[in-house]
């Protein structure tokens, strides 16, 4: 009703499986053309570069299949797939030279690996370090003052909390003292458990020294010549007991002990039998006790995990140049970065965002890193500033020319993060869904397809009821374009590659439900359409229902199908034919308004003029226009170019041209004049 807006006097009242036009005006949206068949459900994704070099990557449920563009199946695996259905919307994908890493509260990481063109699949694997440990993320879940005690320095030990901790989870996993793995092996009860030390524990000393005054247990101390570490654990009498941080060599007896408030000699060093009970200690980030991350991207050659179900405002960056190793080590350029996004413990980390700089999306709004050429994301430069409150939700943010885009959790909203230019505020978000909102739905995938002769670069938002609501829009432009594409059944998941969109399509024929791969085409004027050389020609997938039949870009009719798969009723003249499930188009407009006085009721439309291009029939209020070419011999209908009128009847309080098509086939309208009265 906001008649002073301009974007309303651009817009259309509905615009239903129509795609805007680069120069104008709108067309029939793509049909699909169906490629193959897939055993259930699956979510698209796409893997190599170039013409010739991309491939579809399927994953379904507890299978992993990649596919040619032409929908042939090059490769399946099986074995060690671990993600179900209910997996497949919210799970993680990253894809990077050969590798794809799978995220998910649900299951272990898996790392995906191409050799030799073959693919092979694994949980995750950590790199090993010293004595058999693995480079794996740690971090401190027990309460600030719960400490650890060993029973002995190396083999199978018992390893008690001062607090409750652990369950029958842990078994399998690792814990840290003093950087030293213990991977359990049973679980007790909550405060002990059995492990197994990978190497041996750092050696815990009984060091005798002039005066313990000045000492206190918790107190990092040194060797003043030797400059090695360790902290007080016990102070008794002369003797401090002290659990070593720097490796195995103790301290020199001919030089001084050094603390933060005292300094003393020593006079005698002695290994105590076991190790002492020390706060210094952590667990594993990812294990079946702690859960599983369910972010991943890859970023810089850095492997990103985040969104750990125990702590979910933290991100862990492994290594640069390995996605195995996160070992911090000693906070070097290239080690790897664990810390915390925010300061609340459940700030969800949802998403990576990788561009010119990084891009966390969290439930309290995206972060970005302030990456430079010269200053790369490093355990040095992890400065997180918040860009604005929007929340993410879970459809991963795709990355566009102009920043990128990201659907806000509460609204739905097609959101956008955009770089400024500015030194101070690098970020900014805008809203790209602001006037279309209601076209959202439940978005659970986005993809981008490229501008092409026809159209404008198109975002196509995947809704969870399995229709699209596709976005036109170019850089220079005010406003941007929504509409919503449905078909007869749903749309499961979509992806660009090659250029072109791929979709994975669920439909009911008969009592049998298929899923099956197509690929948008806009030479496809229905949905799942089939080349047949002849009307013999057997199609059993649509075996007991009704098909469009299509010679070139005219439609026959409806038809028939028996049991066998073979069309019933159609002219045995017909020689190679398209079949497929059509779909209707309609477009509105938005009502006239007077330019001076604005909306005004009963106004009436006199006449418009709607100029097609190599259109087939459609119909304006219903009616066709006049002067529209009728059917050939056999039914077709030959497209045609050219201005018709329609002269609407009445008056209205808000008068609009409504444009449909209910029989698929070329639509194209370059422009509608009207000629209004009040």
């Amino acid at each position: 009703m906001r008649t002073d807006l301009q974007a309303r006097n651009e817009g259309a009242r509905r615009f239903r499986n129509a795609l805007l036009l680069a120069g104008g005006g709108f067309r029939r949206r793509w049909g699909t053309v169906d490629l193959s068949g897939m055993v259930g459900v699956g979510r698209l994704e796409t893997y190599g570069i170039g013409e010739g070099d991309e491939r579809l990557l399927i994953f379904g449920p507890g299978r992993f299949q990649v596919r040619n563009l032409d929908g042939s199946v090059v490769q399946s695996l099986t074995s060690n797939v671990p993600w179900v259905e209910s997996d497949l919307n919210d799970m993680q994908v990253a894809i990077e030279d050969g590798k794809i890493v799978v995220a998910s509260n649900s299951f272990w990481p898996r790392l995906l690996t191409l050799n030799a063109g073959v693919w092979s699949i694994d949980e995750l694997p950590f790199s090993d370090g010293l004595n058999g440990a693995k480079l794996q993320p740690y971090w401190r879940f027990a309460d600030r003052g719960v400490s650890l005690a060993p029973s002995g320095y190396s083999g199978s030990i018992t390893v008690t909390t001062s607090a409750d901790l652990f369950t029958a989870q842990h078994v399998g996993s690792r814990i840290r003292y003093t950087g030293i793995e213990i991977r359990i092996t049973a679980v007790t009860n909550a405060t002990t458990a059995t492990g197994s030390v990978v190497g041996s524990l750092k050696p815990t000393l009984s060091v005798t020294v002039g005066s313990t005054a000045g000492f206190s247990i918790g107190q990092e101390v040194q060797g003043k010549d030797t400059q090695i570490r360790g902290v007080v654990a016990a102070v008794s009498g002369g003797v401090l007991t002290i659990q070593m941080l720097d490796g195995f060599t103790p301290f020199d007896t001919s030089e001084k002990l050094v603390g933060p408030t005292a300094e003393t000699s020593i006079t005698a060093i002695a290994t105590a039998p076991v190790p002492a009970s020390t706060t210094d200690w952590d667990e594993a980030l990812i294990s079946s006790a702690r859960g599983y991350p369910g972010a991943c991207a890859l970023h810089r050659n850095r492997l990103l995990l985040g969104d750990f179900p125990s702590v979910q405002n933290v991100m862990a960056a492994s290594a640069t140049g390995d996605i195995q190793d996160f070992s911090t080590g000693t906070g070097l350029e290239s080690d790897a970065i664990i810390e915390r996004v925010g300061r609340e413990t459940s700030l969800g980390l949802r998403h990576f965002g990788s561009t010119e700089q990084l891009l966390m999306f969290t439930e309290a709004g995206p972060y970005y890193v302030p990456e430079q050429v010269a200053a790369p994301l490093s355990p040095t430069n992890f400065e997180l500033l918040k860009i604005g409150p929007e929340s993410a939700a879970s459809p991963q943010p795709l990355l566009v020319a102009e920043g990128m885009a990201f659907v806000e959790r509460d609204s739905g909203r097609l959101m956008i993060c955009i770089p400024t230019g500015n030194v101070r505020r690098s970020w900014e978000i805008a809203d790209l869904s602001e006037l279309a909102f209601h076209l959202m739905g439940d978005p659970i995938e986005i993809e981008l397809v490229s501008a092409g002769t026809e159209s404008d670069r198109l975002v196509t938002l995947l809704r969870s009821d399995g229709q699209i609501a596709p976005l036109s829009y170019r850089r220079s432009a005010q406003f941007s374009g929504w509409g919503l594409w449905s078909t007869k059944g749903k749309w499961r998941s979509l992806v660009v590659a090659g250029g072109r969109l791929f979709v994975v399509a669920e439909r009911t024929l008969g009592s049998t439900t298929y899923y099956r791969l197509e690929v948008f085409d806009p030479n496809a004027w229905a949905d799942g359409m089939m080349s047949l050389p002849s009307r013999t020609t057997p199609v059993p997938l649509y075996a007991n229902s009704t098909v469009g039949v299509w010679v070139g870009p005219s439609k026959i009719g409806e038809y028939p199908v028996n049991a066998a798969g073979v069309i019933q009723g159609l002219d045995d003249s017909f020689g190679a034919i398209r079949v497929g499930l059509d779909f209707p188009v309609t477009v509105e407009t938005m009502p006239p308004i007077d330019q001076q006085r604005g909306l005004r009721p009963n106004m009436k439309i006199t006449r418009a003029d709607v100029d097609a291009v190599e259109s087939v029939g459609f119909k304006v209020e219903g009616r066709d226009p006049s002067g529209w070419s009728g059917a050939t011999v056999g039914g077709a209908v030959l497209p045609t170019t050219g201005v018709r009128r329609f002269r609407p009847l009445g008056r209205r309080k808000y008068p609009t041209i409504t444009i449909t098509q209910d029989v698929g086939g070329p639509l194209e309208i370059r422009s509608i004049t009207m000629e209004v009265t009040s």
